[in-house]
Order: C-alpha cells, then sequence, then structure tokens
C-alpha cells in the first residue's frame, strides 16, 4: 500500500541546492529546467568560475563559492547552510528536471514521518553501447516500482542526484563530507535509523546526463563500488 497525497505548489515551502564543478552549459540546461522556485548554486572550487556565476546569477539563483574542491557532498552542505524553507530539493548540475516535478512529491511530507522523498533517475538512451547499457544499468535508475526505502528492502537507498529532504529530518551534518562516494546511501541509511519514513516515486522522472567517456565512465563506476566498504563498517 503506498500513499497518493495531493500534489502541492511549492512556493516558499522549498529552495533548490545545486552542486556544481565546472560544466556550466549543463548548469545552465538544469537552471533553465527548474523555473521560478528559489535556488542556491554552490561552486566547488570550479576552474571556470566566471561561467558559472553568470548562469548562476543570470537565472536568478544565489551563488556561493567553495574555495577548495572538497567534493559534492561539501557543496550539499555548504548550500543547505543558507536555505530557510523546510524542504530543501537537492538537484545535481547534470541533471534536468520536467516543469512541475516537485509538486507530486512534497505532498508525501504532508506525512511527518516523511524525511526524504527521491524520483526515479533516467539516463536517456544513445547510439554507443556504452550509453544503451547505462540507461538499462544505471546505479541511479532504481526502477519503475514504487515503495519505501530501506536498507535490505526493495528499493535500501536512492541517490542523490535528485531529492527532496525534510531540513528538520538533518539538522546536524547533512551528508558526511568524509565519504569520498555513497554519502546519499548513508544520509538515507542514517534517517531509517533515526525512525524517519522516506519514499521513492519513479512516477517523477529525473533525466541525468552521464559522461560516456570511457575511461571516466569506468572511473565514475569503479568510485560508487568502493563505497561499499565504508558504508558496511559503518551500518553492518
Amino acid at each position: 500500500m503506498h500513499p497518493r497525497p495531493p500534489a502541492l505548489s511549492p512556493g516558499v515551502l522549498v529552495t533548490s541546492v545545486v552542486p556544481v564543478h565546472d560544466r556550466p552549459e549543463l548548469l545552465e540546461r538544469l537552471l533553465a529546467s527548474l523555473g521560478d522556485i528559489a535556488c542556491v548554486v554552490v561552486d566547488d572550487c570550479s576552474l571556470r568560475r566566471d561561467e558559472i556565476e553568470k548562469a548562476a546569477r543570470d537565472a536568478g539563483a544565489e551563488y556561493v563559492r567553495l574555495d577548495t574542491h572538497s567534493g559534492p557532498a561539501a557543496a550539499r552542505n555548504a548550500g543547505m547552510g543558507r536555505v530557510l524553507s523546510p524542504l530543501v530539493a537537492f538537484v545535481d548540475s547534470d541533471c534536468m528536471v520536467a516543469p512541475g516535478w516537485l509538486d507530486p512529491l512534497i505532498g508525501h511530507f504532508a506525512d511527518p514521518r516523511v524525511a526524504l522523498v527521491a524520483p526515479r533517475v533516467v539516463t536517456p538512451t544513445g547510439p554507443s553501447w556504452l550509453a544503451r547499457y547505462e540507461a538499462a544499468r544505471s546505479p541511479l535508475d532504481l526502477g519503475p516500482t514504487e515503495g519505501k526505502v530501506a536498507p535490505g528492502g526493495r528499493v535500501s537507498y536512492v541517490p542523490s542526484a535528485a531529492i527532496v529532504l525534510r531540513r528538520a529530518a538533518a539538522a546536524q551534518m547533512c551528508f558526511d563530507e568524509r565519504l569520498e562516494a555513497g554519502e546519499d546511501v548513508d544520509l538515507v541509511w542514517r534517517l531509517v535509523e533515526a525512525g524517519w519514513d522516506v519514499r521513492y516515486v519513479p512516477a517523477v522522472e529525473v533525466s541525468h546526463a552521464t559522461d560516456l567517456q570511457p575511461t571516466r565512465w569506468l572511473a565514475r563506476r569503479a568510485l560508487y563500488g568502493s563505497s561499499a566498504g565504508p558504508l558496511a563498517r559503518r551500518h553492518g
């Protein structure tokens, strides 16, 4: 049994936080898709600072710069520190959202036990074998079936490429900056361990652009895999 809450307009309930390291073209595309929602862009010490700052300010977003390259967890935490709304939508700069994507998600927060809600993150297919493989087997795409998220469940985690978080549920450090990867899995499992509910809503889809250069693609997959050890030590 899965809840069917009414859709709600984000209004002042939600602020988006976008961590970015270079790739201003993808950032411009994402910010255009986000529309009028309040937004904080956190520049993780990009080499193309001027272009990143211009893209953020042209879109009406608040621009925050980190002086050292610290990773997406630190960038998200820095952005959350600027947020005053009760909900924060973390969206990676290589994603693109559809109009009204937040409306079906934030309705779930009418339940005071819900801490985090995630859409489905899909990778568009392409002509190459690697593009087709990634579209079919992306670790960010958790499939078409909705449900509660919990360790050992059918959906055991959700990626932070696109999530909506109740700010009060993570009043302390949100993402653990000591983790090079798996910080999103760690956040979900800490929330569940603390008694919160996390929900996966695949009826809402967010598009994710994957870097398909083979060497970088393999390095990213290896980085994801390297999170298994630290997560096992923390959570058993």
